[in-house]
């Protein structure tokens, strides 16, 4: 009998494609067993909130706060100078987010947001890869009215008065104070049941998550056993609540009161280091921690009266702009590494970006240190790290350069200048008399004019893109908030 198929055989029918539905059947496999590019990565972005280094075991902390980012540290890469472009949350997460400076992705005050010649984002640049892209946010600062949404698929309000915000910012009339509100949150429950349900679910292809920790911030109220597991007799007035009316030290506190205070804002680290064991703990059990890069670091540190100050947003000292930086990933870091070369906030996306192969943010002012991890002995030459404090409704405008050896900072409304050693004088105690600067004067003046003249043009170069994904605050709520007490 005759057929009209002209690969029919006596014996039956045969497929003239077979090896190609057989190469087809194996990819099905491969695509169901590793997702649409094994080769890719996931990345997890993780910002503890007010965490200051020198409190965590792993830079060298008496005190047992950091278990688990201490074993993360000694399974990857650890940088022992870090610092921030500022002191306060919003333009430092707006620098880790962007890898610019603060006067040039512009959301340096409380009234200004990522500007449009900025807002190209590190998530931006994930989900522009085929990422799929996460955010949870824990802090006011945070939230998409500041434009840090942007690129995200999903970006997660933790704070425990989320409806409240959402229906202020919608005009629906609630009057709460934000600010109180914040400080005395208790966020990381909330957070790790987020991101666990966000884990748990299936995907078939890399994601890229930010997650804000925020309950390190003060008010410093860690639950049992945190709250006494470092400071377990003391008996005075301090409980760590109300810190903000405290930001100078009262008159009848003594040594042991701040003390305590420290303790008590070691119980908020390791709690939070107990959150983030159990976010790892939960990564692991999905298979992802052996191909998935974590970073961790801050936004800023916290000053404990070293200058007469407590908390941050007051001065660019180093315990308010030093902030840790761990990287692990065990396919590309080796174990155990320490990085002496001071970094920047700036350089973390373009790192993660390197490792994770996906093309870099065209704007971006930070440098990848994936080959400073590949090989530390290479030569890395210096660049001055830019940190800005503006604050315009309390007449506060801070600048500071500062390099391995040395620090400037200019406070513009009373025209000082001071200069540190910090080989010498790593605590900023005694600014150098100016025949003991490392140049002239007049050479740091013109120092900081050539640098902020760069800036200004970096600014004026970048394209501007577009409108938003998320409108920025109206006027009628920014109005709301500083009646709220939280804008100025």
């Amino acid at each position: 009998m005759k057929t009209s198929d002209p690969g029919a055989t006596r014996s039956g029918f045969r497929y003239p494609a077979a090896g190609a539905i057989l190469l087809l059947l194996a990819a099905v496999i491969l695509y169901l067993t590793f997702g649409r590019s094994p080769a890719r990565p996931n990345v997890i972005l993780i910002s503890i909130d007010s965490l200051r280094p020198d409190h965590l075991g792993c830079y060298g902390y008496g005190r047992d706060t950091s278990p688990v980012l201490d074993k993360l540290a000694r399974e990857g890469v650890l940088f022992e100078t870090a610092v921030s472009t500022s002191s306060w949350t919003l333009p430092a997460h707006a620098a880790l987010f962007t890898s610019l400076p603060d006067r040039v992705h512009g959301c340096f005050d409380d009234h200004r947001w990522l500007s449009d010649r900025s807002r190209f984002t590190v998530a931006e640049a994930f989900k522009k890869a085929g990422y799929e892209t996460a955010g949870f946010f824990s802090g006011p600062y945070l939230h998409s009215g500041f434009g840090f949404g942007q690129g995200f698929d999903m970006y997660r309000d933790c704070t425990s008065f989320s409806e409240k915000t959402m229906n202020m910012l919608r005009g629906g009339g609630d009057s709460f104070n934000w600010n109180a509100l914040s400080h005395k949150d208790i966020t990381n429950p909330i957070v790790l049941e987020e991101v666990t349900a966000w884990i748990e679910k299936n995907r078939d292809g890399p994601f890229f998550a930010f997650i804000h920790l925020w309950d390190v911030h003060y008010d410093y109220i860690p639950p049992p056993p945190y709250d006494k597991m470092f400071d377990g007799d003391y008996t005075g007035p301090v409980n760590g609540r109300k810190i903000h009316a405290v930001h100078k030290k009262p008159e009848d506190w003594t040594p042991r009161d701040v003390e305590h205070l420290e303790a008590l804002y070691d119980g908020e680290i390791r709690w939070t280091d107990h959150t983030l064991g159990k976010i790892l703990q939960a990564l692991e059990c999905r298979g992802y921690m052996k191909d998935t890069i974590i970073a961790v670091t801050a936004d800023h540190g916290e000053a404990f009266y070293e200058h007469g100050h407590h908390g941050h947003r007051h001065t660019l000292y180093e315990e308010e702009i030093r902030i840790p930086l761990v990287i692990h990933h065990p396919r590309s870091i080796p174990a155990g590494l320490r990085i002496q070369h001071p970094v920047q906030i700036t350089d973390i996306a373009p790192t993660l970006l390197h490792l994770a192969g996906v093309s870099p943010m065209p704007s971006a002012l930070g440098r990848s240190l994936v080959p400073l991890v590949r090989d530390p002995t290479i030569p890395w030459p210096a660049t001055e790290a830019v940190c800005e404090l503006i604050h315009t409704a309390s007449g506060v405008e801070f600048f500071a350069m500062r390099r391995p050896d040395w620090k400037l900072i200019i406070n513009f409304p009373t025209g000082l200048i001071a200069v540190f050693d910090l080989d010498e004088d790593p605590g900023e105690k005694a600014p150098l008399s100016e025949e003991d600067y490392p140049m002239s004067a007049e050479a740091f003046k013109n120092l900081y004019g050539k640098t902020a003249r760069h800036l200004q043009q970096v600014l004026d170069s970048l394209p501007t893109i577009g409108e938003r994904d998320t409108p920025a605050f109206s006027k009628m709520t920014k109005a709301q908030l500083r009646s709220l007490g939280y804008l100025k």
